[in-house]
């Protein structure tokens, strides 16, 4: 059916298209690389061969040319510049938007002609220079994921050409095996989800009943079946829930691979000069995490970049390197997942931070003279803060770290920050390996009853009414040396 074979082009064009911008990173700082180059090149060429079978011939004129000058720059006919890359991530922008017209179903027409005549101007003779190269931006992978994915061709019918098609004999093992996946509908993989989930909750009451049954009626043997029986369904059940999970589950990769292009645009912007390492992108979280985490993220690059990155000639006179570096890391730790954004910028600066609250009338003076080092940092996360004098177009027009905040703790994470003046700052984002079920631990109080998420619960312990001291008109408890 012609919606299936349209649903299948979109999927594929548009992961083809996140694939790209990350290599024409790599690509600027590198200068020639004819394997990347190569990469490029058949990922755009088997998009327009796809798109050419389904008549979608905007897409086709955009591919096309982009096509043309990747050929050009890949036989090393022409130069890597960088107003020929500007132009062709262009293109890969225009590509995607179109995509996503078809994907509405909106009925927009995108006006390509600019486009067209930049690229048109750009395989006809060399641009014009003036507009100096700017600073590359180096995006180091983790040795761990030092492999590079070869790009796999879409699989809709193109004209057969010695570009778009690999001989078996070449094709690896992340291209083989992915000949056996199966995409499923994402609602049949929830309604598996919601259904273990009912599960799980039988199986708590089982254990429950069980138990109960086993202190009343010690040594009967119907009884000794049944928790038998009980403990076999437990295990099975967890293994089922995990596996359950894992179908949800996809790799970081698939955010972290916009933020190469975002901090090249940025930087380049505003005329700072960064270096950006990730590692951890193998790392694998449930799909609604994957959905959500993005934008907050984006926001503390943005942030990094704009607020904590120093100038050049600023670094210098810090004895620092001429370019900043922000290092994103993520990995599992227990059943939680932590992804870190550091910059090597000039850090928070805490009385800064702590007059602007008092100015807002965010926090009193009482406040202001006794708040911690941490708490203080903290105030950059409450609503209607935001440290830039004026809201500029980098910063997300005003836009403060509430809506970072308020978008993670809707996935159940929480940010904290650490952050040393002239030294830099770490965001440390901490998640749930998993939003459909989580453990948590039951507690009663006033009558009330409440589930706490278990996660990032440290311990519990019993507190007599003789341990609370009053501190600077605060309620605290001292354990192990320290005030809480």
């Amino acid at each position: 059916e012609m919606e299936e074979i349209i649903g299948e082009f979109i999927t594929e064009a548009e992961e083809a298209l996140d694939r790209i911008d990350p290599l024409f990173v790599e690509l600027e700082s590198k200068g020639y690389d004819r394997d990347l180059l190569n990469d490029i090149f058949r990922s755009v060429h088997t998009l327009k061969g796809a798109a050419g079978f389904l008549g979608f011939q905007a897409i086709v004129d955009v591919a096309h040319r982009a096509e043309s000058i990747l050929k050009k720059l890949r036989d090393g006919e022409i130069m890597i510049k960088a107003s020929y890359i500007d132009v062709i991530l262009e293109s890969i922008d225009m590509l995607r938007l179109l995509i996503g017209h078809i994907k509405n179903k909106d009925g927009v027409e995108e006006d390509t002609s600019d486009l067209i005549r930049k690229l048109e101007n750009a395989l006809n003779m060399d641009m014009v220079e003036g507009v100096g190269v700017e600073a590359p931006i180096e995006t180091k992978v983790h040795p761990q994921n030092e492999s590079r994915d070869r790009l796999e061709p879409l699989k809709m019918p193109t004209a057969s050409t010695s570009d778009s098609t690999v001989p078996q004999s070449d094709r690896s093992i992340t291209e083989r095996k992915e000949i056996q996946t199966l995409r499923i509908d994402v609602d049949r993989v929830d309604k598996v989800m919601n259904l273990t989930g009912e599960i799980v909750l039988i199986r708590n009451r089982l254990l429950n009943i069980a138990t109960f049954l086993d202190a009343r009626y010690p040594g009967d043997e119907s009884v000794e079946n049944l928790l038998e029986s009980v403990s076999f369904l437990d295990l099975v059940t967890s293994d089922m829930q995990l596996a359950v999970m894992r179908m949800r589950m996809q790799p970081l990769k698939k955010v972290f691979s916009k933020f190469p292009r975002l901090v090249r645009d940025i930087s380049s912007a505003i005329g700072k000069e960064v270096e950006l390492n990730i590692s951890g992108e193998d790392t694998e979280v449930d799909r609604s995490v994957i959905e959500h985490i993005g934008d907050p993220m984006v926001h503390i690059i943005r942030n990094a970049i704009d607020h904590g990155i120093e100038p050049v000639d600023e670094r210098i006179r810090k004895n620092k390197d001429r370019k900043g570096r922000i290092n994103i890391d993520a990995y599992q730790k227990g059943n939680q997942i932590i992804i870190e954004i550091a910059d090597d910028g000039r850090g928070i600066d805490v009385e800064k931070v702590k007059s602007k609250a008092l100015d807002k009338g965010l926090i009193t003076i009482e406040e202001y003279n006794r708040l911690s080092e941490e708490a203080a940092i903290n105030l950059i996360f409450l609503p209607g803060f935001s440290t830039a004098e004026v809201a500029t177009e980098l910063s997300g027009r005003g836009v403060g770290m509430d809506v970072v905040k308020t978008n993670i703790s809707r996935l159940n994470g929480y940010v904290e920050v650490n952050t040393k003046k002239d030294m830099g700052s770490i965001f440390r984002i901490t998640l749930p390996l998993t939003l459909a079920i989580i453990q948590s631990l039951m507690v009663k109080t006033s009558g009330n009853i409440y589930a706490v998420p278990l996660a990032p619960i440290e311990e519990t312990m019993v507190i007599n009414s003789k341990d609370i001291k009053e501190i600077a008109g605060q309620k605290v408890t001292i354990v192990r040396d320290r005030v809480y």
